[in-house]
């Protein structure tokens, strides 16, 4: 082993409104480099502020200490700023955003992309047998990106009729998209006409048939038998008893989420029960949401275990490669076979976004267990 030291650059938000998220991820960095015990490894974290101003002037400030590859920012307009600077040191950047707009030209993206999560899931429910998937999804920039992927998997050419749907967010009411999801009006017109018609009759079995009807509110089933739900947190929880009070059953209706949905009490929303969603699930020895709580009181998120995966991929091209010319080039960083994380198998892709293995999750009573393992290496993923 070399004696010289390899200074790596951390750029996250330290203070201001976002430091926790800065704070924990800088926990997991230092966790990473804890666990790989490279004496010539050096962290030089650096506080963004949380702003483009400030990620400016912490690239510039790593640099000037002479670090040897950047780690973060988090956020896009933090990413694109400090991008500018190293850029021009020639300096590749591994950032956590997931705005693809900012990856390129030297901009590595780490993060999970809610492009990659929608295929995984759609091509699984598609696999299972459920062809007619409709998809309700929020009307903000995380939303458009889910409706564009969900989208290119129902091109026009397919003969497939798309069923999409906004709602607006944190809005007084989202009854009224998802009653335009189930078409619950016409269903209930039908059932209207369709009581109108058998109170005419006398038949003894029309009579009993009127009865039935009279305990529903609408005639038929939706013209979809899954449903992409495209939202997670408090929202999620909002949304999820309103498709069952109009009556998408998800007794008939799967319904899919996205990696939003990856969050400890999920299965403590009965109408959820039965849901899949892709995740990206630990592998590391030690398991790394224990560690963290134990010794930081943390809970990771996914995007914290980005913090450890980052440090863990330095320390391996710094232990593959003596050169420090092409130890972080981008040919090293993009190598087709890719990594693996704590967060199962990962590759950097030329275009500065990054490919994920991902399991397929369903929820039950009790929490969530896999119905599709992740890949275990890139050779291994799925083709539908």
């Amino acid at each position: 082993m070399g004696t010289e030291i390899v200074r790596i650059g951390v750029l996250l938000p330290l203070s201001g409104p976002r430091a926790q998220t800065g704070k924990e991820l800088l926990q997991a960095a230092q966790l990473a480099l804890f666990d790989f015990a490279d004496p010539r490894l050096v962290l030089l974290p650096r506080d963004t502020q949380g702003t483009a101003a400030g990620a400016a002037h912490a690239a510039q400030e790593v640099l000037t200490a002479g670090a040897d590859i950047i780690l973060g920012p988090v956020f896009a307009e933090e990413v694109a700023a400090a991008a500018n600077i190293t850029r021009a040191a020639g300096r590749n950047m591994i950032a956590f955003s997931t705005d693809r707009r900012v990856a390129g030209n030297g901009v590595f993206l780490l993060s999970f992309l809610p492009e990659q999560e929608v295929t995984r899931i759609l091509s699984f429910a598609r696999s299972q047998g459920l062809t007619r998937i409709a998809a309700l999804v929020p009307r903000t920039a995380y939303g458009e990106r889910v409706a564009d992927a969900y989208k290119q998997m129902f091109p026009a050419s397919d003969g497939v009729m798309e069923k999409l749907v906004y709602y607006v967010p944190n809005s007084q009411s989202m009854h009224a998209p998802v009653r335009e999801l189930a078409d619950y009006d016409a269903r209930k017109q039908k059932l209207k006409e369709e009581v109108g018609r058998l109170e005419q009759s006398s038949d003894v079995f029309a009579r009993q048939a009127l009865a039935e009807l009279k305990t529903k509110d609408t005639l038929g089933e939706v013209d979809f038998d899954a449903v992409l739900i495209a939202e997670g947190g408090a929202s999620l929880r909002a949304l999820a008893p309103l498709l069952t009070y109009y009556e998408i059953d998800p007794k008939k209706v799967r319904y899919l989420g996205t990696g939003l949905w990856y969050e400890p009490t999920i299965h403590t929303e009965a109408a959820l029960t039965g849901g899949w969603f892709p995740a990206s699930l630990q592998t590391g020895g030690g398991t790394f949401a224990t560690r963290m709580k134990s010794l930081f009181g943390v809970t990771p998120t996914p995007v914290i275990g980005l913090g450890y995966d980052a440090v863990a991929l330095a320390a391996v091209l710094t232990a593959q490669n003596r050169d420090p010319v092409t130890r972080f080039s981008t040919d090293a960083l993009t190598i087709p076979s890719g990594f693996s994380g704590i967060q199962g198998v990962f590759r950097l892709l030329p275009d500065g976004l990054s490919d994920r293995g991902l399991a397929v999750m369903e929820i039950d009573s009790s929490g969530v267990r896999v119905i599709d393992s992740a890949p275990a290496s890139f050779e291994q993923t799925p083709d539908y």
